[in-house]
């Protein structure tokens, strides 16, 4: 059949414009490569962009191509997003089955980078009933490898204490699941929430539950959106409290606005306070720009108190002086600003391409097209506005951010404001017709088809970072240097979250360096496994929880 041209203009040009971007994404991609440079090499930035993003552009090329042509998926699509419109809660309940079993044999309930891993190190402290972790004092600087000392972790090496560099929100939420090893649940948790909430902010705002059917739907045929779901990263909860502080925020009473800002002071203290802040910007201003909605945003700035104010100003207040910190520490608004003094930057040649390929990260992790909806000049109710702004905000604040993102599946930064974009499709889905149906239908239906493409992608990307750590199975406590010399990255797979604990994940310093450390600390353990990765030693059982070294 013919594809599904379409009759009106603006939507031709659009049509246009999302086919001529899927083509331009694989050439972006193989274009920006690094020739000549070696896979571990690589900064992981831009070895997911050229390579992992290479394929994953491909497969929803092809994908998009096919649903042009064929009607099946597109027909399928129109039915499940009718499906889900009618039955949110049954569908968010069916994915956050579907998100545990990626969570757990897809991203291998693993925290690949030092972001996903010092929250889940957190919560272990936390559920202890202590603020800090305590590692045996000289081996600190092996437990916790140099280059994160003073960033990710905060260390003391007066006492060989370590605590997260992070604000604890993700951690306290992560901290009921340590006992039962559990933390891989909760990002699922929060997808399928971010689904009902999408659902329920496109169905009030559109007054059709088709919308909200349509902006589920939307969210799952984009892989920013399901892969996020199954990692440890911060910023899937800050989507869904987001989106959470927006849906109360909207409700004309001022009760719901003080839930908002409870809402909002937890999403402040998850792991930064800025995700949260550039949301927050767009919604404060829009209550304060009307009498009418002065009592809300009295509400709604109260609710900020007892978590954004009284746990972040606890948190500040427990960390300063800690470790190797100045004792003189600033005090928070002091220090927050000094924060972003470091972090932000006039953008160099540099930054600017780490953003022009965060966009076409954008890009090609969500369904084709999705980003050029917004760009369709109609009238929007203020939810969308709102999201809207918040996600521009969030992108040209981050163009002044001296960090290309390193690792994170899509353009990470701007998750915790993604929600406008399925909002967007669901609203505009739900009141088009004839070939504009067809040609929406077409696009979630090739974003559904390609994510199996970048779940395979991202499979293999944690296997292969795993596959440099020895993974000793047996009695007996275990300590397993890593080697740092076969290429980037391997410092995140020293990870130490339980202190005791049976096996003990060390900075390798060479083969003489390593024996030596053991003949020290752990005389008559036994050196079982030895290669390029490093090596295990296996020691009596109890011998690392009962050690003083």
């Amino acid at each position: 059949m013919k594809p599904p041209l379409l009759s009106d203009p603006a939507l031709r040009r659009l049509a246009l414009a999302t086919l001529t971007l899927a083509c331009a994404a694989p050439v972006i991609t193989r274009l920006s490569r690094m020739e000549g440079l070696s896979l571990e090499n690589y900064p992981i930035f831009e070895r997911l962009f050229t390579l992992n993003d290479h394929v994953q552009s491909l497969a929803m090329l092809a994908a998009l191509a096919l649903t042009l042509v064929w009607a099946a998926p597109r027909n399928a699509a129109e039915w499940l997003a009718a499906w889900m419109g009618a039955h949110p809660l049954r569908a968010s309940t069916l994915v956050f089955a579907a998100l545990l079993l990626g969570a757990r044999f897809i991203y291998r309930a693993h925290p690949l980078s030092m972001d996903e891993y010092v929250p889940w190190m957190q919560a272990h402290a936390f559920a202890k009933g202590q603020g800090v972790l305590h590692y045996p004092l000289a081996l600190l600087d092996a437990v916790v490898p140099l280059q994160f000392q003073g960033a990710f972790v905060i260390v003391d090496h007066a006492s060989g204490a370590a605590t997260s560099g992070y604000w604890p929100g993700l951690a306290l939420l992560l901290t009921p699941l340590v006992a039962p090893d559990l933390g891989w649940c909760l990002n699922p948790a929060f997808g399928a929430l971010t689904l009902g909430l999408l659902h329920r902010l496109a169905s009030d705002a559109a007054g059709d539950e088709r919308a909200g059917g349509w902006a589920m739907l939307a969210a799952l045929a984009s892989p920013q959106f399901t892969v996020s779901a199954m990692s440890w990263y911060a910023m899937p909860g800050e989507l869904a409290l987001n989106l959470l502080y927006l849906w109360l925020l909207l409700k004309p009473r001022p009760g719901a606005a003080f839930a908002a800002g409870l809402v909002g002071g937890l999403c402040l203290v998850m792991h930064n306070p800025v995700p949260h802040a550039l949301m927050a910007a767009p919604c404060l201003l829009w209550l304060a720009l009307d009498r009418t909605r002065w009592a809300r945003l009295l509400a709604v700035l109260a609710g900020y108190v007892p978590l954004g104010l009284g746990l972040g100003l606890g948190w500040w207040l427990l960390k300063a002086g800690f470790g190797d910190a100045p004792i003189d520490q600033p005090a928070p608004a002091a220090g927050v600003l000094d924060v972003l003094g470091r972090v932000l930057v006039w953008p160099d040649a540099s930054l600017l391409t780490a953003r022009w390929q965060a966009a076409w990260k954008t890009w090609i992790w969500a369904a084709p097209g999705l980003l050029l909806l917004p760009l369709l000049s109609r009238q929007r109710p203020p939810a969308e506005r709102l999201l809207l702004a918040a996600l521009v905000l969030t992108f040209v604040f981050y163009l002044f951010v001296r960090f290309d993102q390193g690792h994170g599946w899509g353009f990470r930064y701007v998750h915790p404001v993604w929600g406008a974009l399925p909002v967007v499709a669901g609203l505009w889905l739900a009141g088009a017709q004839g070939g504009a149906r067809r040609w929406g239908s077409a696009l979630l239906a090739a974003g559904l088809l390609a994510t199996p493409v970048f779940l395979w992608q991202t499979q293999a990307t944690i296997d292969h970072a795993l596959s440099f750590r020895l993974t000793p199975e047996g009695p007996g406590d275990w300590v397993v240097f890593v080697s740092q010399t076969t290429g980037r990255y391997r410092g995140d797979l020293v990870q130490n979250p339980a202190s005791p604990a049976p096996r003990l994940n060390l900075v390798s310093r060479g083969e003489r360096a390593d024996r030596a450390l053991m003949a020290n600390f752990y005389p008559g353990a036994i050196e079982v496994m030895q290669d390029s990765r490093g090596s295990a030693w296996r020691l009596p059982a109890g011998r690392l929880s009962g050690a003083t070294p």
